[in-house]
């Protein structure tokens, strides 16, 4: 009973999409057909939330193309994060239905119900031992973990021309020339962080950036 009174709360909040089973998204407030056809336009959806059963994990849509642009501009000052992106062809109900769909069946989304709150300690990046960081800044991405205490939580890093690769662009070039037709992809990374150059440095730096900007919080919901 506790669950759906919840629920039909969060109906009153924006009409919910089922994603699959358990799963839906809860758009802002009042988010309305002309709403969709604006975010479409934009190629991004702010401030939406991924339900499982009353818990609500913040959730941002991105089209192929607004993703790399978004970190394009971000990464000439800072790295460039969001809590829990999805990635949609366009970003209209539809998509996000289907694509949400397709994460859901396969145990993609499954990682957020195992987030947990932690006592007070401090973030750190923590990366195997035999890491060949001159190899892993040629290759342009590391798989690795945030340490919070004794928790770990999956997070991957980029540099941004592994990233628009990585969504469906052959290089930043083509980004500009072929705005609407990116490469078809499927991309969901659990958690990741795009920064201009992969380096050690680097990739420690952002960590420590983004920790003091609360970034991760959400990790320890």
């Amino acid at each position: 009973m506790r669950t759906e009174g919840l629920r039909k709360t969060l109906d009153r909040v924006g009409k919910l999409i089922g994603v699959n089973g358990r799963w839906t998204l809860v758009p802002p407030q009042d988010f309305d057909d002309a709403d969709w056809a604006e975010a479409e336009v934009r190629g991004v959806l702010l401030h939406v939330f991924l339900d499982h059963d009353g818990r609500r994990f913040p959730t941002i849509v991105y089209d192929p193309y607004r993703i790399v642009q978004d970190a394009d501009l971000v990464n000439e000052s800072a790295a460039f994060y969001e809590p829990n992106v999805v990635l949609v062809p366009e970003v209209t109900k539809e998509s996000v239905r289907r694509v949400g769909d397709r994460l859901a069946q396969r145990g993609h989304l499954n990682w957020l119900l195992e987030l947990t709150a932690a006592p007070g300690s401090a973030w750190s990046l923590i990366v195997p031992e035999f890491v060949d960081w001159t190899r892993i800044s040629e290759l342009g991405t590391l798989s690795a973990s945030l340490g919070y205490g004794e928790q770990r939580f999956p997070v991957t890093f980029f540099d941004l021309e592994r990233f628009a690769s990585a969504v469906g662009w052959d290089d930043l070039d083509d980004l500009i020339h072929r705005r609407k037709e990116p490469r078809p992809v499927e991309f969901y990374e659990k958690n990741f962080v795009v920064i201009p150059t992969l380096t050690k440095e680097a990739a420690e730096q952002a960590v420590e950036e983004l920790a003091r900007g609360r970034e991760f919080e959400w990790l320890l919901s």
